[in-house]
């Protein structure tokens, strides 16, 4: 089959977590056509080659706020920001459809690529989208803003567990959306546990929008000297930089995914964004883990919540971040199960989209 597979770009996540699907297509002999834009699209250039088409189209800019008051102030000009973009997407997409063949469209977490004349389906966790105060009327309104949207395409898939759920209230316990009508098919992760000796005492995996990423890194830099061990830091760009090397401190600007999968797997703690894609990874490999949500970002921040009153992590705001505390913090955590099978789950993904 011809394919267009599509990603949202905030961050690397929805890349990382929709290429064991890529991998799976591509050995099937499916031809695929991959379209998102900034370093998500360049990450699938780095690990699948020049043997693809890659279409660079933005994606709508995410909703990032400091507070409440923010947040609506906001959310008043965002929203007709998001649907024009949306629509100029989609344009763009029919442009493509005219003179490309297309048997089927994936899209991880872009409602603007879809064919009302092609089987078009969706992925995503997101299912409720949350806001600040959890305003339950406001939610109710983001899942129907989400049926309207969903009508668009002929499946929905939620990368999750029907029980036992990574992602709560984010793709659970809805009240506008009939649970039934999403396909629960299991945690999607590019990596696999490997029996390795845990010999990296701290693994650093920073990631997400400009300019949170940085001011994490200066963040995280300043604060290093407190740590004892082996420290590994991965900076999660993809653009060519020196970086410092210093005796116990090894520092990489972009990890393949073999090399990313070794050190995550040698590694006693993680301490990474709270973005559900870097905890399906952690569900997968088992690990302890500080998550650091992105300020701003809703979402991870109620995941990190979320993961905090289970006792699956230790979580902390951004700027309250103390180094030499948290991780004592986070080694006291029961930590992700490494439970999880991404075969499974991408075999359930393929029989919904070929089917």
């Amino acid at each position: 089959m011809d394919i267009i597979y599509s990603l949202c770009s905030w961050g690397l996540g929805h890349a990382t977590r929709s290429l064991p699907i890529i991998r799976k297509l591509i050995k099937e002999g499916h031809t695929l056509t991959l379209i998102s834009s900034d370093r998500s699209l360049q990450l699938l250039k780095n690990e699948l080659g020049p043997d693809h088409t890659y279409i660079d189209i933005p994606d709508y800019p995410m909703l990032v706020s400091e507070n409440t008051r923010q947040f609506i102030a906001k959310s008043i000009v965002y929203w007709p920001y998001f649907i024009k973009r949306m629509e100029d997407g989609l344009q763009q997409l029919q442009k493509i459809l005219k003179h490309t063949s297309c048997d089927r469209i994936i899209s991880d977490g872009r409602y603007d690529m879809y064919s009302k004349s092609i089987p078009s389906f969706f992925i995503s966790h997101q299912i409720r989208i949350m806001n600040p105060l959890r305003i339950h009327i406001l939610e109710r309104g983001s899942e129907t803003f989400n049926m309207f949207f969903f009508k668009r395409f002929q499946e929905i898939i939620v990368p999750d567990f029907k029980d036992e759920s990574l992602s709560g209230d984010l793709s659970h316990n809805l009240k506008k959306i009939d649970e039934k009508h999403l396909h629960y098919v299991g945690i999607l992760s590019d990596f696999s546990r490997q029996n390795l000796k845990k010999d990296i005492d701290y693994f650093i995996s920073l990631s997400g929008p400009e300019p949170q990423r940085s001011i994490l890194e200066r963040k995280i830099i300043s604060q290093l000297g407190e740590l004892k061990g082996s420290i590994v830091m991965s900076l999660g760009i993809t653009e060519e930089t020196e970086v410092p090397q210093e005796k116990n401190i090894q520092t990489y600007t972009y990890l393949s995914k073999n090399k990313r999968e070794e050190l995550l797997n040698r590694s006693k703690l993680v301490i990474s964004r709270s973005g559900y894609s870097t905890i399906m990874d952690l569900a997968v490999i088992g690990s302890k883990a500080l998550m650091i949500p992105t300020p701003g970002q809703i979402e991870q921040e109620y995941l990190a919540l979320h993961l905090k009153k289970t006792n699956t992590c230790h979580t902390i705001k951004q700027n309250a971040l103390h180094l030499k505390n948290d991780v004592k913090l986070a080694e006291k955590t029961k930590g992700f199960s490494g439970k999880g099978d991404v075969e499974k789950s991408v075999e359930n993904v393929l029989n919904i989209v070929l089917s």
